[in-house]
């Protein structure tokens, strides 16, 4: 008959970032910790030895960085006679196992800490080394608007989005002048949503009361093995009792390639 899942947040992350495929477990890149800063006017020579009219050398930096490929999985348990019975069960199923992967996925992207119980979370954007953070001045558009200016200057950045979660949206729409007027338009106004001429998405990956401004294409995602559905009754003294176990799993590695492309923001005083 009838079926209405719970329904789930929209995914909008992956959107956001680079997303490529690699057959290795383990990724690896290179960052540039050091750039050419020693180019400087030269007068010409005015002897034949000496340091007269020497150009000055450059010299640049780099380290490598490895990403082991990780998997997240899920499974749940089903009787033979369910899946038979009921010929839609084993596709929602599929699908619910499938977007509670994804939603994991993302959560990962934006906060894993590369330090859970068994070491296999990732090391998400909040918690990669070398990203920058603005204090907070003032008001929400004022420490807005100057983590734009630190990305541009400090960051060397153009960023490309916000990432806020859906309740900071709502609070960025509903910002008043002191003549009670929207600065975003108000609830007739259409179009992307815009904080300082960038893209505002909405995440519930993200912790409220906090933003991340940033160049997307600089956060990568490798996909190892993409999101596969198994099922087996070797599972405990499953083949005895006519179940069987529904596996969902993935393997993904990720990586910031550049940690000063992205700020996180805090929205609000002490957050």
């Amino acid at each position: 008959g009838i079926y209405e899942p719970l329904g789930r947040r929209p995914l909008t992350v992956r959107q956001l970032i680079d997303n490529r495929q690699t057959q290795s477990d383990v990724v690896e890149f290179v960052r540039q910790t050091a750039q050419v800063t020693q180019a400087t006017v030269v007068g010409e020579a005015t002897a034949t030895s000496g340091e007269s009219g020497t150009k000055p050398e450059g010299a640049m930096a780099f380290e490598k960085v490895q990403e082991p490929v990780k998997t997240i999985a899920v499974w749940i348990p089903a009787t033979r006679r369910a899946l038979s019975d009921a010929s839609q069960l084993r596709g929602l199923i599929d699908s619910e196992l499938r977007e509670d992967l994804e939603e994991h996925l993302e959560d990962q992207i934006i906060a894993g800490d590369g330090s859970s119980t068994d070491g296999e979370d990732f090391v998400g954007i909040l918690e990669t080394s070398g990203v920058l953070t603005q204090d907070w001045s003032t008001d929400l558009l004022t420490t807005a608007r100057k983590a734009v200016t630190a990305l541009r200057v400090t960051g060397k950045s153009r960023p490309t989005a916000w990432l806020v979660h859906p309740n900071d949206a709502e609070t960025i729409d509903l910002l008043q002048d002191e003549e009670k007027r929207f600065y975003y338009g108000g609830p007739a106004e259409g179009g992307v949503a815009r904080l300082w001429r960038y893209p505002v998405v909405e995440s519930e990956a993200v912790t409220e009361g906090t933003a991340i401004l940033g160049d997307w294409r600089k956060a990568v995602l490798w996909d190892r093995e993409q999101a596969s559905i198994q099922v087996s009754d070797s599972h405990s003294d499953f083949f005895i009792r006519n179940m069987v176990a529904v596996l969902a799993e993935c393997r993904m590695a990720f990586g910031v390639i550049r940690p000063s492309a992205f700020i996180s923001v805090p929205l609000s005083a002490g957050s």
